[in-house]
């Protein structure tokens, strides 16, 4: 029993804890194994006393039930489809093309389809219950339990999983552990016993054994997840939580993981976000690692009768909060950091925790939840789906309007997001612009990144445009996370509508940051000022601010919005100067006496310089295409450089943004 090897473990006394000092040290403490004991106690007689619950324990008129939504006769023409495709093939060249030229798409989209194949056939047969789709099922789970490496190769060091030299687990093994653990537990009675028990064992020796070593003993080898911030926290215990919970008979060991991820969440995954809920790792992020979160918080709380509360933690309201109102307008979200440029928030992950919690965001809900619930896997539909009367039930009457405030602060992260006057009757802005640091999760040397986009009121039907942005993330190879990350343009700071100062982008480091100087927020007009004289490593750069003004939108008056840049150098010292506007729409340049105008379809720029005293400093213009011969920049952006014409002492460069004129 795990509560007897954990007992055991904290009763040997000190000439254990002595020799394992190094460990308690780096993964935990006496404490620490004594709170997730007294935790999985009390969670061991929520639990049932075998693995048959929720999604298993269901009955057929529940399955007919969850079978009429759209989402279910998705998965059954999906799986239709797919019985005429041959299985991909998983090989070890293609594994190891990772290795040899940091190349991680080829594998990893045949490894998905692997894995997609199990999590279709599966629900599709569950839906149906025809037996049409068995033998494809049992087919893809052998195929998939013969493969030497359930990680992504990526996430593989040195390939030391794959010559199976090493176990441990990823974001790749622990969610496909979960999703084909829900698949063998749902039809244990269709599949061949073998089959079933080879699955089982698989997940236990690749996922489930590797989790106890590391919170048991310690051992940190690919496991550094377990007690992270990151998304891996909450993603990679999604995935082995499932598992467990479908596999194991033992309910006091089903208890061990749900005591575990219980209190990593809240001792490791919550830090990962500041107290005001922002995520650093942007948008995309909050949907891949908190909507795993939420997977399993409705795990536990189905496995449990609601018992065991994943949701309970203080931070956890801010954390939701951040998701609709990082929203700029019409759908159109703030993206920073490796984020997809569409990345926008899931209505049923909002949806979910909101009306759990009664948080009120109605039109989250309704688009979510009912009948417009849609899940995408077996992790999905085990957690939400069987959540009956949160997720299943239709939003009562119209739903309230999610009206988004005219400003939404995030203070602890440095990020504001301003909008127009709701009066606003005509082209108004809406802007998103971030301090922070160069040190965060998923970072790009990005500190003073903005976003500006236009709308018409005047026409619900016009699409915003995004005028200037921040370009999003890129396509991921062995470069993006290792020593040579900031080669990539989209990474750096050259990619990002921010000054380069004397020749030189922003440095790397939790030093290289944002200071916020200046605060002044009325219903008109938003300021908001930061020094990031850290963010560049220029010995002679005395001083460098950044000022943003967002005149708002208010009746017909369409409103401005301004960037100041200011940079001094030290005294008898001149260097370049320049900041950029970074577009993926049609402009044209133009100088004038000095000065310079960029026009927009339906905006323009106008950019004047000068000195620290104020005498007139000439611009010049110069255009690039951001990440023009790198693959893995999928988005490539213009880069407007607006550069002062000649080293200089000082210079101010201000651009205002209004409508066309």
């Amino acid at each position: 029993m795990i509560f007897h090897t954990l007992k055991r473990k904290l009763t040997l006394g000190a000439v254990l804890l002595a020799a394992a000092a190094s460990v308690l040290t780096a993964y935990g403490s006496e404490e620490e194994m004594q709170e997730l004991l007294t935790r999985a106690e009390k969670i061991a007689p929520m639990l049932a006393e075998a693995p048959n619950y929720g999604a298993r324990a269901a009955s057929a008129e529940t399955w007919n039930e969850l079978a009429r939504l759209p989402s279910a006769q998705n998965f059954v023409q999906e799986a239709e489809g797919l019985l005429k495709q041959d299985m991909p093939v998983l090989t070890e060249e293609l594994y190891k093309e990772f290795f040899e030229n940091g190349n991680r798409s080829h594998y990893q989209r045949k490894f998905g389809a692997v894995n997609r194949r199990i999590e279709v056939f599966s629900l599709a047969e569950k839906f149906e219950n025809k037996g049409r789709f068995v033998d494809a099922l049992n087919e893809a789970v052998l195929y998939f339990c013969e493969q030497p490496s359930w990680l992504l190769p990526a996430h593989d060091r040195g390939a030391v999983v794959y010559d199976q030299k090493e176990v441990y687990s990823d974001l790749g093994a622990t969610l496909a552990a979960g999703n084909l653990a829900i698949a063998v537990n749902l039809l244990a009675d269709k599949l061949p016993p073998e089959t079933v028990e080879r699955a089982r064992k698989e997940v236990e020796r690749r996922v489930l054994t590797p989790y106890r070593e590391s919170v048991l003993d310690g051992k940190k080898n690919g496991m550094s997840w377990v007690r992270g911030t990151s998304n891996w926290n909450a993603v990679c215990h999604a995935g082995t939580v499932a598992a467990a919970l479908n596999v194991l008979d033992s309910r006091e060991e089903r208890a061990f993981f749900l005591a575990g991820a219980d209190y990593f969440s809240e001792n490791y995954f919550m830090k990962g976000f500041t107290d005001d809920g922002y995520c650093s790792e942007g948008m995309g992020y909050w949907n891949y690692g908190v909507g795993n979160y939420m997977v399993l918080g409705a795990l536990a709380r189905v496995a449990t009768n609601g018992g065991l509360d994943l949701f309970r933690f203080p931070k956890m309201r801010a954390v939701l909060d951040y998701a609709p109102n990082l929203e700029l307008d019409k759908g159109n979200y703030a993206v920073f950091a490796d984020c997809s440029m569409t990345a926008k928030a899931s209505p049923t992950y909002v949806g979910y925790l909101s009306r759990l919690k009664g948080y009120g965001y109605e039109t989250f809900e309704a688009a979510g939840l009912g009948r417009n619930f849609r899940f995408g896997d077996p992790m999905d539909l085990a957690s939400f789906g069987f959540d009956a009367e949160v997720t299943l039930a239709e939003t009562a009457g119209e739903p309230k309007p999610f009206k988004l405030p005219i400003r939404t602060e995030f203070p602890n992260a440095g990020v504001m997001i301003c909008r127009p006057d709701p009066s606003a009757t005509g082209r108004y802005f809406a802007a998103a612009f971030k301090g922070g640091d160069n040190n965060e999760m998923h970072n790009h040397n990005d500190v003073g990144s903005y976003s500006l986009l236009m709308g018409d009121a005047s026409d619900p039907k016009a699409a915003d445009v995004f005028l200037s942005r921040d370009p999003g993330g890129e396509t991921y190879t062995a470069r993006t996370f290792g020593p040579r990350r900031y080669e990539g343009q989209l990474l750096n700071s050259y990619g990002h509508p921010v000054p380069r100062v004397a020749g030189k982008l922003q440095s790397t480091g939790y030093k290289a940051k944002g200071v916020v100087v200046e605060k002044d927020l009325t219903d008109a007009r938003d300021v908001f000022t930061i020094d990031f004289t850290s963010a560049y490593d220029v010995p002679t750069l005395e001083k460098l601010t950044r000022r943003f003004e967002f005149d708002r939108a208010a009746g017909a008056e369409s409103g401005a919005f301004v960037i100041t840049d200011s940079a001094v150098f030290k005294e008898n010292a001149k260097e370049t100067f320049e900041t950029a506007i970074i577009t993926f729409e049609k402009f044209d340049v133009r100088e004038n006496g000095g000065a310079l105008t960029v026009k927009f379809a339906d905006a323009q720029v106008d950019v004047s310089a000068a000195d620290a005293n104020g005498a007139p400093l000439k611009l010049a213009a110069e255009t690039a295409i951001v990440g023009e011969n790198d693959e893995s920049a999928v988005n490539k952006p213009t880069r407007i450089a607006l550069r002062v014409d000649g080293p200089v002492n000082s210079a101010v460069i201000t651009q205002r943004f209004t409508a066309a004129k």
